[in-house]
């Protein structure tokens, strides 16, 4: 059995060792090496070529990005990769098949699922852009690429792909704004009809309730106010009466001079009439201070005119009040005056005073039933005061709602009218493609390197396989060292090779050249218009 391949004898080197086994088995590396490299440079000349074709498609915005932005709002990505999968269906993607006749072998031996498939890898779709602070990156462009067998087709593959995308984008736009549109102007007529319903509800409700509402407080307390004055004033009026009736009863006055008086009255009718008109420029004051400021030119000018209007009931009154004193006074000197007038005046005064008292009797009635109704009218203030916040927050919330949809249909119908005259965002071919100029796969000159890196491997794992189960002896050390008999004599060969030996050699030398001629032209077989194991090696 032959030693360890690199064991060398004392005195030799590991250099001069391997030096003589690749002397000793050169003939068998070459054949190898020859071999393999026959079949690699065979495999790479008959592979069939790949081109690509590619263009370049810029994303561009004819006006400024704030308008139409509400309408149309997808994303970039989401609508390439929408567009990608509808040209990749199998509808669209069968008409391109047969409209190019692409993949003619693979549809002879296999499915047309598999040229689906093929079609479906081939079709490239590249976003390019800056990057963003978060990250992101923001597409201002993307590229797009066939890969085919024909230089000529590949090119209007990628032109046929590429007027597609742009078609599909500006009907994709234009129809998502014409949706949103028709979207937002159902729910506007929907909000409309919401709105017209709460003003409706709130005009019955203002109309039922009307006296009672919030805004009303203030003028229905004025009001009040004014009433229990109108009171007091009667209840004074009346006492006065019963006090001159009184003392017509006891002969105090005078007859004819009690008739003066009640002729005058204690409070005359200008006196009401100054106090209900006093009380009507209150009720404006107070009505004008709920709905504007102090400094208003109309709340202004409601309170001079009742300061002046107090002024002048205070000036009117102090004269009322001297004439009743000298009316009183001149009823007492007649009361001591011989000529006192007779009983039958004195009971037709005291008719008068009766009807007066009654009068305001009535009148009093009266005023107490207004006052129980305000008084009324303030108690179911605060109940009032929640229903109407309630209605009105109803009413706020769809007048919102409203002039929200409204603003957003506007929007809506500017994107439209953009998108239909393609002024809004729009994909331009910025470099169609062209017909390649060379193959993009495969690579020759990579695969030749390779196959001559792997023809040198396979030679020297040949020789070393060979060397290791050789069993013969090479040199006097070898049998030295595997027997301890002395070596006597080494006779080298002598004369010339046999016939025999002779016929070896060529045979051996043909039946090299055979395999290597073999291998050449099975990897020529399996490499020629084998277009799938291209793709496999080149990408």
């Amino acid at each position: 059995m032959s030693p360890d391949l690199f064991d060398s004898a004392p005195g030799d080197s590991l250099v001069l060792r391997v030096l003589e086994i690749l002397r000793r088995r050169a003939l068998l590396g070459a054949a190898v090496f020859c071999a393999v490299l026959a079949g690699t440079v065979s495999f790479a000349l008959y592979l069939p070529d790949l081109y690509k074709a590619t263009a370049l498609v810029l994303v561009e915005r004819q006006i400024a990005e704030s308008v139409g932005r509400t309408a149309v709002s997808g994303e970039l990505e989401s609508r390439l990769y929408v567009i990608k999968q509808e040209i990749l269906s199998r509808d669209r993607l069968t008409g391109l098949i047969h409209r190019f006749n692409l993949y003619p072998a693979l549809r002879t031996r296999a499915s047309v699922d598999d040229a689906l498939a093929q079609a479906r890898n081939d079709i490239v779709v590249q976003p390019a852009g800056p990057e963003q602070v978060s990250g992101r990156t923001k597409t201002v462009s993307f590229t797009l690429s066939y890969t085919g067998d024909s230089r000529e087709t590949v090119a209007q593959v990628t032109n046929a792909v590429t007027a597609f995308y742009v078609q599909q984008n500006d009907r994709m736009r234009w129809e998502e704004a014409t949706r949103t549109r028709e979207f937002l102007r159902e729910q506007l007529a929907d909000a409309k009809v919401q709105i017209d319903r709460h003003e409706a509800a709130m005009r019955d409700y203002t109309t039922r309730y009307t006296g009672e509402l919030p805004q009303q407080v203030g003028v229905n307390l004025a009001t009040l106010e004014r009433l229990n004055t109108q009171l007091r004033l009667n209840g004074e009026q009346q006492i006065r009466i019963i006090d001159q009736r009184d003392r017509l009863l006891d002969g105090v006055r005078d007859s004819s001079a009690i008739a003066r008086a009640v002729s005058r009255g204690d409070v005359s009718p200008e006196s009401l009439e100054r106090l209900r008109k006093m009380e009507e420029v209150r009720q404006q004051l107070s009505q004008a201070e709920t709905q504007f400021t102090d400094r208003h030119p109309d709340v202004v000018r409601l309170r001079e005119q009742l300061s002046a209007m107090e002024r002048d009931h205070r000036t009117a009154e102090a004269e009322d009040a001297r004439k009743r004193e000298e009316a009183d006074a001149a009823a007492l000197a007649a009361a001591v005056d011989p000529a006192a007038p007779t009983p039958q005046v004195r009971r037709r005064t005291i008719e008068s005073l009766d009807s007066e008292l009654a009068k305001l009797g009535q009148e009093e009635a009266g005023i107490r039933v207004t006052i129980g109704a305000f008084e009324q009218r303030l108690e179911s203030s605060p109940q009032r005061q929640q229903e109407y916040a309630l209605i009105t927050r109803d009413y706020n919330a769809a007048k919102e709602l409203y002039d929200s949809l409204f603003k957003r249909h506007d929007e809506a119908q500017l994107t439209e009218s953009l998108e239909t005259g393609r002024a809004g965002e729009r994909f331009r071919v910025l470099e169609a493609a062209l017909p390649p100029e060379g193959p993009a796969a495969p690579n020759r000159l990579r695969l030749l390197i390779l196959g001559l890196l792997c023809a040198a491997a396979a030679a020297v794992v040949a020789i070393l396989v060979r060397e290791q189960f050789d069993t013969g002896f090479h040199s006097v050390d070898e049998v030295r060292e595997f027997t301890t008999v002395p070596v006597l004599v080494s006779i080298p060969p002598i004369g010339p090779a046999t016939t025999a030996q002779r016929f070896k050699t060529a045979l051996a030398a043909a039946s090299t050249l055979a395999v290597i001629a073999l291998v050449a032209t099975t990897a020529a077989y399996i490499a020629r218009g084998n277009v799938q194991l291209v793709r496999l090696i080149a990408f």
